[in-house]
């Protein structure tokens, strides 16, 4: 028998095993590739509004501050704390996407999942995930910060990254909760990895 065909035969069952391991599921592929296009093009709109001047923000947030004054009347909020709200929003919605993303994406293949890992650094998945969104979003609010400080009008701010943590951190922490309430409901506990 030659070198190259002991190869074959003996690659055989590796390949075979390998193949088998990377079974995905489309469905969860598709849903993943969406998940983050949604989240690029939200990362797109926040810079997208962190790089308007000065005068283009403040503008903008008198004009939505007036509308929402009309529509609902706003007896002790101003436009700096609308502003606030603004950012708070903007980083929940992004941490939730965030969170999606990541989940769907360890789901595409089962078989090679973190659950799988060899390296479990965090006791359950849903951790796991909880944990790089928070990464995700609070990297990319330093980002953010940092990208206004070469915006005319805009200064970039500790302050505003920690208020970014408020709508980062709740979110993330409701998320939490809802996973156990509704695996309790199930009558399941999470799985949990021992050392």
């Amino acid at each position: 028998m030659s070198k190259k065909e002991y190869i074959l035969i003996s690659d055989e069952p590796t390949l075979k095993t390998e193949l088998h391991r990377k079974d995905i599921s489309i469905s969860h592929l598709i849903i993943s590739i969406i998940l983050w296009l949604l989240m690029t093009l939200w990362i797109v709109e926040i810079f997208k509004l962190s790089s308007e001047s000065g005068t283009e923000s403040k503008t903008r947030s008198a004009a939505i501050f007036y509308y929402l004054d009309n529509l609902i009347g706003f007896k002790y909020m101003t436009e700096t704390v609308l502003r606030k709200i603004g950012h708070i929003f903007e980083f929940s919605i992004l941490s939730l996407i965030a969170f999606f993303a990541v989940s769907v994406t360890n789901k595409i293949a089962p078989k090679v999942a973190y659950s799988e890992s060899r390296m479990k650094i965090i006791k359950s998945d849903n951790e796991m995930f909880i944990l790089i969104s928070l990464w995700i979003s609070t990297l990319y609010a330093i980002l953010d910060e940092y990208h206004q400080l070469f915006v005319n009008g805009r200064e970039g701010s500790i302050v505003d990254v920690g208020i970014d943590l408020i709508g980062i951190v709740p979110t993330l922490l409701i998320i939490r909760i809802i996973f156990s309430i509704y695996l309790k409901h199930l009558g399941k506990n999470e799985e949990r990895y021992e050392d």
